[in-house]
């Protein structure tokens, strides 16, 4: 074991390194810590859906919850790797290499539909998976708790917390298109009464493209991680926690392929992007969290992060059909520099009490977010080439020559109540209402919505729960004085959830299985329609619109024999579009949301310390385009993977591990538009040492 003195040092010094994770159960008098746990995938609790750490059987929702270990085996990298394995999560495009995402077939907002421990998260760029545990998936609106956001529900990346013991982890991973990532993780408490407790991480990771630019180079990307969690424990009832965490990353842009008669225009690999397009993001949050408990009943939290994000954005736009007179391609150099600062804090009160002969959790709490950004912006258009020719970089593109774009800012505050109350054994009632504000420089909107849980135990490991919840969007007034309804006010962007489910804890709980039906409709959507009856007006915008989303999902964790685990999910989902001004789109499927979708990930555990990976992902026939002029095909991908573990004692283990990623070499287009589609990857491979203490 490390002393005090010397783990303080590395502490200090590991952001100066490249550290992933500890898979010891450790111990003492005082705290018992599981970390690394393996219980085949199954965690059993949560703290998305309810703000607090909720039991799975009581919690009326669905809520997937990936763990550390399921990241970890499959060598992650990115949020996409991650949600793979949530069947009601499918992938978008990737815009300014920035992964995008549908929740139940509705967009994850970048803006609205992420969580980092419980707190809004502004997710304009590649999430760091290396700081993260876990990552959890609440399905269905979240307005009660979170504030606007969209009803497919939110993406809740819970970071990795110090640990009272020494924890090392190193890593190396080298694969397919010279993809290299090394990682140090170290933790441990700073002093001998363990009150002071850090964690430090630090992931460099540098990677080649499959795909290649019309001059025959291919993109390439740098990027770098790092994390400093700390804990002190003030007193034995105050905790206070601070954190800070930087991502950068510098690399080509490949906005994806330009679909054609269902193909990629130019082939798989080829690359519409000038070979000069590059990105640089440069993110850095900062914050802190207290908690206390107050009374024998009641326990406070509150917290707050600062986000502050630069980004460097270089690009081409090309359009690949050739002018039929002189056979030429035509494209545009762009150049921006954007920045953003989004602040979020929050306070909650929970108090645990009988009343009335009945259990009360009562939660009472107010979250805050404010939103700051300011952009320059440089374009050049007219530019032509020869299909194939290398695309020259205008003279003269750079963002300082553009115009400087106003300031947006934009705060909102919501209060929230919510109370779980146990009558008995079997029945629990959940009942929850916020009231929301968001102020800019133009308007300011207010809105009241409900949340109600009803959940039956008919044993005690299992439950039945029918739910019903709201989100809502803001939308700003219509900014148009070519619109008939210029100046109207817009309502929110309403959803509603109808969900009826059941989840059990089976095989003397080492498998959890769950499943629901649910109807989710969106309202107020805005639309609009040309119009020539009106003199002055060439436009009418409402919100007429509307998309109902009904469907079935199932999931399993855990395992199924003493050696073999596994977490699986499917989905059945038939979603509609209503657009009374559209019959192009009226009574159609949105774009990229498969009818029915799956993924499995198995573990066999031999007792020679070898274990092997099995994973499937399945996504259905999808339309490309809310027009649905055209279909991507549905397609099954196999991963596979294998790993060894050397114990040179009980408390260091070396983890050699090998993974394949699309075992048969399939071929796919992933998400994205018809101008931006993802085409999937061939068969790659990723091989890992992995030295634990």
């Amino acid at each position: 074991m490390f002393c005090k003195t010397r783990l303080a040092v590395v502490i200090a010094t590991v952001l100066a390194a490249p550290g992933a994770y500890s898979t010891e159960t450790v111990e003492t008098d005082e705290h018992m810590e599981v970390v690394g746990r393996d219980y085949g995938f199954k965690v059993d609790t949560n703290s998305t859906a309810m703000r607090v750490e909720a039991t799975q059987l009581e919690t009326p929702g669905q809520v997937t919850v990936i763990d550390e270990q399921l990241i970890d085996e499959q060598r992650a990298s990115t949020l996409g790797n991650v949600l793979k394995n949530d069947s009601s999560i499918s992938a978008g495009g990737v815009s300014r290499n920035r992964e995008s995402f549908k929740l139940r077939g509705f967009d994850l907002e970048s803006s609205s539909g992420f969580l980092r421990d419980g707190k809004q998260h502004w997710s304009h760029y590649r999430q760091p998976i290396e700081l993260l545990e876990r990552v959890e998936v609440l399905k269905g609106p979240a307005g009660l708790l979170y504030g606007k956001s969209a009803p497919g529900g939110l993406v809740n990346m819970v970071a990795k917390k110090p640990t009272y013991e020494t924890q090392v982890n190193i890593s190396q991973d080298l694969g397919s298109n010279n993809d290299s990532r090394t990682t140090a993780d170290v933790s441990g408490s700073l002093n001998d009464a363990q009150t002071l407790r850090a964690r430090a991480v630090v992931s460099k990771q540098s990677y080649d493209s499959w795909r290649t630019y019309s001059d025959g180079s291919t993109p390439s990307t740098e990027r770098f991680v790092g994390g400093l969690f700390v804990d002190y424990d003030v007193t034995d009832k105050v905790t206070v926690s601070v954190h800070y965490d930087k991502t950068n990353d510098n690399g080509s842009v490949d906005s994806g392929a330009y679909i054609v008669d269902g193909k990629p225009v130019g082939g798989d690999k080829f690359i519409w992007d000038a070979d000069w397009s590059t990105i640089e993001n440069d993110v850095e949050n900062i914050g802190f969290d207290i908690a206390a408990e107050i009374s024998d009943n009641w326990n406070m939290k509150l917290g707050y992060n600062n986000q502050d994000f630069k980004r460097r954005d270089i690009e081409s736009f090309t359009n690949p059909i050739p002018d039929p007179v002189t056979g030429d391609i035509t494209y545009s150099g762009y150049d921006r520099f954007d920045h953003w600062e989004f602040n979020t804090a929050f306070i909650d009160f929970v108090g645990e009490f009988d009343a009335l002969g009945m259990q009360h959790q009562t939660l009472i709490g107010a979250n805050w977010l404010g939103y700051y950004y300011l952009g320059q912006t440089h374009k050049i258009g007219g530019q032509t080439a020869k299909p194939g020719d290398a695309l020259e970089k205008p003279d003269g593109l750079h963002y300082s020559n553009g115009s400087v774009k106003d300031p947006t800012e934009r705060d909102s505050y919501g209060i929230y109540v919510q109370d779980m109350v146990t009558i008995n054994d079997q029945w629990q009632v959940l009942a929850g209402l916020r009231f929301d504000r968001e102020v800019n420089d133009k308007d300011t909107y207010n809105n009241l919505l409900p949340k109600l849980g009803l959940i039956y135990h008919p044993k005690s490991n299992g439950s039945i729960y029918a739910t019903y919840s709201e989100s809502f969007e803001p939308k700003d007034a219509i900014d148009d004085s070519n619109d008939i309804n210029d100046k109207m006010e817009l309502d929110p962007v309403k959803g509603t959830l109808y969900e009826l489910g059941s989840k059990w804890e089976l095989m003397d709980n080492q498998l959890f299985v769950s499943g629901a039906i649910f109807d989710i409709t969106q309202e107020n959507i805005v639309i609009n329609q040309d119009v020539t009856t009106v003199p002055g007006k060439d436009s009418e915008t409402t919100q007429a619109g509307k998309q109902v989303h009904r469907g079935a999902e199932f999931s399993a964790m855990g395992y199924v024999t003493e050696a073999i685990s596994l977490s699986g999910s499917m989905t059945y989902l038939d979603a509609t579009i209503h657009d009374e001004f559209d019959p192009e789109i009226d009574g159609n499927r949105p774009a990229d949301v498969p009818e029915f979708s799956a993924s499995v990930w198995s573990r066999y555990s031999f007792a020679n310390n070898t274990d092997v990976n099995l994973g499937a992902i399945y996504v259905g026939e999808r339309f490309g385009d809310e027009k649905n002029t055209y279909k991507k095909d549905a397609y099954t991908r196999f991963d596979t993977g294998i790993a060894h573990t050397i114990n040179y004692d009980k408390d260091m283990d070396l983890v050699l591990r090998f993974n394949i990623e699309n075992l048969f070499d399939t071929d796919y287009l992933a998400g994205g538009s018809q101008t931006k589609t993802i085409v999937g990857e061939g068969r790659n491979y990723m091989a890992s040492i992995q030295l634990r203490y």
